[in-house]
């Protein structure tokens, strides 16, 4: 009996020994694995870019991974049980421990963007801390982080600036921007494009295209993004300003992407003054700088096209040659003032015959003038205007107080009886014209 008992307990100290033992083992596989976890997770840690800290209640690093330490310029064991007063200056540190205790406070993620110095160079950081609980201690510590955001901040600025830059040049433009959406409605315009139209910049934006261009519709729907020669068009047009003013403008209109909206962007220049200065150019080619009547440029350009236009081809059209008699006597006694003078008088006379017609009256040059005469319906009518003509020279011309009485010799040729071109036309009128001088003029 004896014998069993003492058996039975020393298999129970066997027994205890190998339980004892497994436990052991279990603890050191334990220890070892978490050993490999902290290891594991430190090392993640340590080759995120961002500063990780923790800190205890008071302040006291207990924990920094590799970037926090480079980003301080510190080894990890100068900054292990350090305060934040320990590693920078009093002001900076008073201020990141203001934020610690304010964490503290209200037990949550607050976060902040600020400027940091690294190195001699300025950088920007985004920072935030908070509240993290440990299970195991059942202890509560403050974790923080910071990501150095340089060069999104710088990126950030490159691109404010660029913008800023591109919105003074397209506000202080001197040609008009008009952004429009594919819905033909203004999604942006410019001062100078208020300023030219008459309306403000809120007006414009709830107006649609067709309202202001004349063109500019249909010149969008034949522009092809995928067609490098119909990606852009260039073309005049008229915009109708506020009070219905018409604004000629030339045009670049071209289709842009913005995002992931088409748009289509129009550079208007205004050529309201290219058309005043080429109506201008156009007038003093046409007309006598004196009289301000038609010159003979005028006279063979207008022949060209009544002979070449289909509906007057078959249409008669009288031709005047009117020489002044003994002008150059005047001129020569009396100078070129006074000549001037004589033939803008002659040339408002001249005028009364032809108002209530559509007849033409130019100065051919010197004491020369030409009336042409569209649609005759019999040559005695051509006779009759030239008896007018004569009438109407009849009174007497007073220059600078003095008395003068002029006649005219004429010359007639009609198209295209005498001629179907400008220079015949003139020849033959001229010869006309100098059988009168030879009949006694007038």
């Amino acid at each position: 009996m004896m014998l069993v008992q003492s058996n039975r307990h020393s298999n129970e100290i066997i027994e205890l020994h190998t339980q004892i033992a497994e436990l052991e083992r279990k603890n050191r596989e334990l220890s070892k694995q978490n050993r490999i976890n902290e290891s594991f997770y430190l090392s993640i840690f340590d080759a995120i870019p961002i500063n990780i800290f923790v800190e205890d209640p008071e302040g006291h690093t207990i924990y920094a991974n590799k970037q926090a330490c480079l980003a301080n310029g510190k080894n990890w064991g100068d900054l292990i049980c350090k305060t934040i007063f320990d590693v920078f200056p009093q002001e900076i540190a008073e201020v990141n421990r203001a934020m610690d205790l304010e964490v503290w406070k209200q037990r949550k993620l607050i976060t902040k963007e600020a400027p940091a110095g690294f190195k001699g160079e300025e950088h920007h950081m985004f920072s935030g801390k908070t509240i993290i609980h440990i299970m195991e201690s059942n202890e509560d510590y403050l974790l923080g982080f910071a990501l150095d955001i340089t060069d999104r901040v710088r990126a950030e600025k490159l691109l404010r600036e660029s913008e800023e830059k591109f919105r003074s040049l397209i506000e202080q433009a001197a040609d008009s921007f008009f952004l429009i959406g594919t819905d033909g409605g203004f999604t942006d315009v410019n001062p100078t494009a208020c300023e030219m139209l008459g309306y403000s910049r809120s007006e414009l934006l709830i107006m649609k295209v067709a309202m202001i261009f004349s063109s500019l519709p249909d010149k969008i729907q034949g522009l092809h993004t995928d067609s490098p020669d119909k990606s852009s068009s260039n073309f005049e047009d008229v915009l109708t300003g506020k009070n219905n003013t018409g604004i000629p403008v030339d045009i670049n209109i071209r289709p842009i992407q913005i995002g992931e909206n088409k748009m289509y962007f129009a550079l208007c220049r205004d050529i309201r003054g290219k058309k005043r200065d080429e109506a201008q150019i156009k007038y003093m080619a046409y007309h006598d700088p004196l009289t301000e009547l038609q010159n003979r440029w005028h006279i063979r350009s207008y022949i060209q096209e009544y002979i070449e236009n289909k509906d007057t081809i078959h249409s008669k059209l009288g031709f005047i040659l009117l020489d002044l008699d003994h002008f150059k006597v005047i001129n020569d006694s009396f100078g070129h003032d006074a000549g001037d003078l004589l033939l803008k008088k002659v040339s408002k006379r001249l005028m009364t015959v032809t108002e209530h017609r559509e007849s033409i009256l130019a100065r051919f040059g010197g004491d020369e003038f030409i009336l042409l005469v569209p649609h005759l319906v019999s040559e005695e009518e051509i006779s009759i205007i030239c008896e007018k003509i004569t009438q109407c020279l009849l009174e007497p011309f007073y220059i600078c107080g003095q008395k003068f009485t002029l006649s005219a010799s004429l010359g007639i040729s009609i198209y295209p009886k005498h001629g179907d071109n400008l220079n015949t036309l003139i020849k033959n009128a001229d010869i006309a014209m100098y059988g009168s001088k030879e009949n006694g003029r007038n």
